[in-house]
């Protein structure tokens, strides 16, 4: 039976392997038919950048990964309004189509998930 995950994408792309971390995790419970949902907030907003370069710290670009999410049927992706908008960012600074919420949204998108996933 499927189970409905959300992934929240808290972590900034390259200051330690927890987002490649969540990432791969994502990718597997996908890979096995689960229902996959991610939230990108807090600094996790900064994954979505359009403009980013991992291989400028010697790691692979993390906005590339996260672009093969539609291969694993992953198209139910959203963004923190409010993290974006305290970092100065909007929906055209971003490499991927991540549907924005408003603070009172987040929690009826936690609501219908069997499992929540935040590291």
């Amino acid at each position: 039976m499927s189970k409905r995950l959300l992934f929240i994408q808290h972590r900034p792309p390259y200051s330690d392997d927890r987002a490649t971390e969540l990432l791969d995790a994502l990718l597997v419970a996908a890979a096995f038919g689960q229902t996959v949902t991610v939230l990108f907030q807090d600094d996790g907003v900064w994954q979505l950048l359009r403009e980013q370069n991992g291989q400028a710290l010697e790691r692979k670009t993390l906005l590339a990964q996260l672009q093969a999410l539609g291969l694993y049927d992953v198209e139910r992706l959203y963004v923190d309004q409010q993290s974006l908008q305290e970092r100065g960012l909007g929906s055209l600074t971003l490499g991927l189509p991540a549907t924005p919420l408003a603070a009172g949204e987040i929690a009826p998108l936690l609501a219908e998930h069997d499992l929540v996933l935040r590291f």
